[in-house]
C-alpha cells in the first residue's frame, strides 16, 4: 500500500499531465474537494471527477495560472502539499502569487477529501 505522500504525488503528477483517468483511479467514490466559498470556483466539489471539474473552473478563472509544488508530507491517513499558485487576472492583467496548503485525507488507500487552504483567499477573490 502507498503512503499518503506517495498517493498525493501520484494524484498531482496525473492531474498535471491532465491524465484524468489515472486521477479518478486514485480517488475514493465519495471524494469531496473543498475550495474557499469566497472564490468563483469555491464550495464543495463531489465525485471521482471533482478534481477535473474544479481544475477546469479554477484555470478558466485566470488568464494564466501556474502551480509550483514545493513539498508533500504525510502520515498514516493524511498528506499535505505545500505549493505556490501564481495567477494572472483576466480583468487587470496583474500577476500575483499565493502560498497554498492542500490537505488530503485517505480512506481504503484512496484520496477521499482534499481541503485547499490559501494564505489569503480574500485576496485571490478580489483579483479575479
Amino acid at each position: 500500500m502507498s503512503t499518503p505522500r506517495e498517493m498525493l504525488s501520484a494524484v498531482y503528477a496525473a492531474a498535471g499531465a491532465r491524465d484524468w483517468e489515472t486521477v479518478e483511479s486514485l480517488i475514493h467514490p465519495d471524494f469531496v474537494l473543498y475550495e474557499a466559498e469566497c472564490l468563483p470556483f469555491g464550495g464543495e466539489w463531489r465525485g471521482k471527477d471533482a478534481l477535473q471539474r474544479c481544475a477546469a473552473a479554477m484555470y478558466g478563472t485566470w488568464a494564466e495560472a501556474k502551480v509550483d509544488i514545493h513539498d508533500i508530507t504525510g502520515g498514516d491517513s493524511h498528506g499535505v502539499t505545500v505549493l505556490t499558485l501564481t495567477m494572472t487576472s483576466k480583468r487587470t492583467g496583474e500577476t500575483f502569487s499565493q502560498t497554498v496548503n492542500e490537505c488530503g485525507a485517505f480512506e481504503d488507500g484512496l484520496l477521499k477529501e482534499l481541503r485547499i487552504h490559501y494564505f489569503d483567499a480574500a485576496e485571490v477573490a478580489a483579483k479575479v
